[in-house]
């Protein structure tokens, strides 16, 4: 398959020269859908990694063609289970008894199965209903092939197709080997169940299932078994009277909380794996697959969001950049100008992706992300996956989800925790961040400074004036960086309160204090002396205008 994928591409460029660029476009178009099919036949065929690489590739919808898409996404629903007599041996070899003397009941027909285990409904003889996850025997020798044949496959996409200039495929390789080893480890699955059961502990709106420990084995996966349906099931929601709306919000909430405060995130999301019981609680199942994000991925990751709600171009384009999702060497003029004019098209301060989301619009924004100096960076693939597939689920469920009025909120806890994090070291920088919070009107100030720097604005000064203004300009901007600093270490003061010795929160508050009254202060002395040099200026053209002789002379 790979070998004849790598053909079909060879012989598409060599047409490229001898046919139109509309009939080549064609052929391209047809040839990936012929491609994505001969791809989904041969996996369902073979089974093992090839599956989970086809449902994991599928999910990128923002970076791969349509026609590949439509057609990968077959296989998330789309996978054979194993014989009973198969799983029932590995059952008793991996908890050392028979399936009779553990489980009172075991069901023979599976509730799902995936590429690389299957899931059977049981009851423990101590009444407890369970949810028994098996691996499918021999699948360890199947991926240890797979990873050989994948390792073929990105050395000659890297050598006969274009898709290295965005995606950096080895790093996705190595991220995508390491997620699905661990998938491979139930205990290590059993682990993030719980660590998710006490990230969740404060809500009551979703539920993670309990581990049977007695019962688990790095193959076997002993688990409380959950009632529900899946989330994309909306006749059986509007048949129990859930609230779609308030389920959209809840499962945006959830996920927004793993990504920007505990940076430990489910990154297989997908209506399986995420269900509804009927009182409208959200349960969580299987994770195999989770995914990390660093403190410092999450400030670029708030700096981004901000830049777009600002629509501050070079804002966004200096996270992307730290975010590493900008190759070297692009040209960040173009783009600036291209993502301004991207910014242009949302109304507000609340996002409508609609117009990214549907119809012709999706085409030109792939088009976009294409002709733009974009890469996938490592550790972002399953991240982009997760958000992806979240996003659409809570669409489906609730069309006219105000995205931005529910993330902002977390949005403002990370900013408040790095602010307590790292006052001394970043006061600046969270001082920006706090003025464009709480200053609307700094959005058309980055607009005018947009316009005068792509050339739109022109302002003509004569060259004293221009100098007395840029004198101005400085110690003015002095004075407002002043105030800010000031301004933070009060804040700072109020949000540490109750976290640290009040001796800290009393320090820092004087302190900014004393900063905002020194600035009051030279601001009243430079008004004295600007006011003495009035007051001279008068004298001096008295004196000037008085007569040289008296009158009596």
């Amino acid at each position: 398959m790979i070998f004849k994928f790598a053909w079909d591409f060879w012989w598409l460029g060599r047409q490229k020269h001898f046919i139109s660029g509309r009939r080549f476009e064609a052929k391209t178009k047809a040839l990936y859908r012929k491609q994505a099919t001969y791809f989904t036949k041969t996996a369902m065929d073979m089974g093992g990694l090839i599956i989970k690489l086809g449902q994991h590739v599928s999910a990128q919808v923002d970076i791969l063609p349509k026609e590949i898409i439509d057609e990968l996404s077959k296989l998330q629903d789309s996978v054979d289970s194993v014989d009973f007599s198969e799983i029932q041996q590995k059952v008793e070899r991996e908890l050392g008894a028979s399936i009779s003397e553990i489980f009172a009941e075991f069901s023979p027909t599976p509730i799902a199965a995936a590429s690389l285990g299957q899931v059977h409904r049981a009851t423990l003889r101590t009444g407890e209903d369970v949810a028994v996850k098996v691996m499918r025997p021999g699948v360890e020798d199947i991926i240890a092939i797979d990873w050989k044949s994948i390792q073929v496959a990105i050395r000659l996409l890297k050598r006969w197709t274009k898709m290295a200039d965005f995606m950096d495929l080895d790093a996705v390789y190595d991220e995508f080997h390491d997620t699905v080893m661990e998938e491979l480890d139930y205990q290590k699955e059993g682990q993030n169940a719980e660590e998710f059961q006490l990230q969740f502990i404060h809500r009551d709106d979703v539920v993670v299932p309990a581990i049977h420990w007695s019962y688990t084995t790095s193959k076997v996966l002993t688990m409380e078994f959950l009632e529900g349906v899946k989330i994309n099931n909306f006749a059986q929601l509007d048949a129990w009277g859930v609230d779609r709306t308030k389920l959209a919000k809840s499962l945006i909430e959830i996920f927004v909380e793993q990504i920007l405060l505990e940076g430990f995130f489910h990154a297989d999301p997908h209506p399986g794996n995420v269900l509804v019981q009927p009182d409208g609680t959200i349960a969580l199942i299987d994770f195999g697959m989770v995914g990390r994000i660093a403190d410092d991925m999450k400030a670029q990751m708030v700096a981004l969001l901000m830049a777009v709600y600002l629509k501050d171009a070079h804002g966004a384009i200096d996270a992307l950049t730290r975010l590493r999702f900008l190759r070297r060497n692009g040209d960040l003029e173009v783009f600036s100008r291209n993502l301004t004019s991207l910014f242009e098209q949302i109304n507000g301060d609340t996002f409508d992706l609609s117009f990214v989301t549907s119809g012709d619009n999706a085409e030109e924004l792939r088009d976009f992300l294409y002709s733009q100096p974009f890469q996938l960076p490592a550790n972002t693939t399953f991240l982009g996956k997760a958000i992806g597939t979240v996003y659409g689920l809570c669409t489906g469920l609730d069309p006219e989800l105000d995205l931005i009025g529910t993330v902002k909120p977390y949005i403002e806890e990370v900013v408040r925790s790095d602010l307590r994090g790292s006052v001394f070291s970043n006061v600046v920088d969270e001082g920006k961040n706090l003025l464009k919070g709480i200053l609307p009107t700094t959005k058309k100030f980055i607009s005018v400074v947009d316009k005068m720097d792509s050339g739109n604005l022109r302002v003509k000064l004569s060259s004293s004036f221009e100098k007395k203004l840029i004198d101005t300009q400085n110690k003015n901007t002095e004075r407002i960086i002043a105030t800010i600093i000031g301004a933070v270490f009060l804040l700072t003061a109020a949000n540490m309160w109750n976290e640290v010795s009040h001796i800290v929160s009393y320090v820092l508050g004087i302190l900014g204090l004393l900063i905002m009254l020194s600035q009051l202060k030279v601001r009243e002395r430079r008004r004295d002396v600007r006011h003495a040099r009035q007051m001279r200026a008068m004298r001096e053209n008295n004196r000037l205008e008085r007569p040289k002789f008296n009158s009596h002379e």
